[in-house]
């Protein structure tokens, strides 16, 4: 998820973990830890642009690291913090829970995430919660709100905790349902038009979980489309051919072979120059109208060394006024 629905959702599992016991320092140590995975985004930094990829949501997003790190920082905290009414147990929720919860959440959307590592270097993605949310990033923010306003014996603290934590939960669970129904939906129709495919990937664009884009791979490439679970039609958006055969002569490039991987084969490449291509990772689909160009991630690449020219670094996901609006009218359109 993104960062301020991380650092929300941190404060407010603080909160539900010792907020009676400790008031609204809960909420400022829930969201440091709720945040913690994500400092290999520093990490990164100090990574080829192709293997920070894989940084990301690595290692620093296992429960193997947690369950070795959690422990040692609850014991530093308690340690220097000298607040004898939080025990051990105390500090290792405040610590655990909220880096446990960022951990779970991520698996929800589309990039991946390692949570077996070091045992395994599987990246789990349910594919069915946008990084971005609005409603969620607007719940745990209330609730948040109405913490910080309440006084710390006050109930509304402990109501709106577990409140916007149980929507949280019905939420994502209802998510991973539609996801199912999406792409059941999906089988059925192109069984009907008898319509040859190999996969089907399914993910909801940004900010709601009413409009979700389908890509159908076929032998030779991929039909995007976008369903709109209000009216419950499907829009064809592009047809974009695998392109594969400009991969020629790239086939001992480490790094494209790296970024294949992280596309999981939902790709499309396109010429830029003599020796520059572009591919574009079709999992992820930002806010804008036009396809291929609509993709968080398109890497430009030099075929001869596997250098980027285009840094994926912060891709845009097309959140802006313009995009936002279109995308409420859509919701609504007959």
């Amino acid at each position: 998820m993104d960062s301020l629905t991380h650092i929300v959702l941190g404060a407010v599992v603080g909160e539900a973990a010792v907020g009676k016991k400790m008031g609204n320092k809960a909420l400022v140590y829930g969201a440091i830890a709720g945040s913690l995975p994500d400092f290999d985004v520093f990490v990164a930094r100090f990574f080829d642009p192709v293997d920070a990829l894989f940084v990301h949501r690595g290692f620093s997003h296992s429960l193997f690291l947690l369950v070795i790190l959690a422990p040692l920082a609850a014991y530093a905290v308690k340690h220097f913090s000298h607040n004898p009414r939080l025990t051990m147990l105390n500090w290792l929720a405040l610590i655990g829970l909220p880096w446990l919860s960022h951990i779970l959440v991520d698996i929800f959307n589309t990039y991946g995430t390692a949570i077996l590592e070091p045992f395994s270097h599987a990246r789990i993605s349910f594919d069915s919660v946008p990084i971005v949310d609005i409603f969620i990033l607007l719940l745990l923010a209330a609730a948040v709100v109405v913490i910080l306003l309440a006084k710390r014996k006050n109930v509304l603290r402990k109501m709106a905790a577990w409140a916007s934590l149980s929507l949280t939960i019905a939420y994502f669970g209802t998510s991973a349902i539609i996801k199912t129904c999406v792409d059941g939906e999906t089988r059925k129709s192109l069984m009907a038009k008898g319509a040859t495919y190999t996969r089907i990937h399914s993910t909801p664009l940004p900010l709601t979980n009413l409009i979700w884009m389908v890509v159908v791979e076929d032998s030779s490439g991929y039909t995007i489309s976008q369903k709109n679970l209000i009216n419950g039609k499907t829009t064809h958006k592009a047809y974009l051919a695998r392109n594969e055969g400009l991969l020629k002569g790239c086939e001992n490039n480490n790094n494209m072979g790296k970024l294949l991987n992280f596309t999981r084969g939902f790709y499309t490449v396109e010429k830029s120059s003599n020796e520059h291509l572009k591919i574009y990772d079709l999992r992820f689909s930002s806010l804008a109208g036009v396809y291929p160009q609509a993709f968080v991630f398109m890497f430009e690449v030099n075929c001869n060394d596997g250098k980027l020219l285009d840094h994926p670094a912060h891709p845009s996901r097309g959140i802006i006024p313009r995009n936002v609006k279109n995308l409420w009218n859509s919701l609504w359109q007959s």
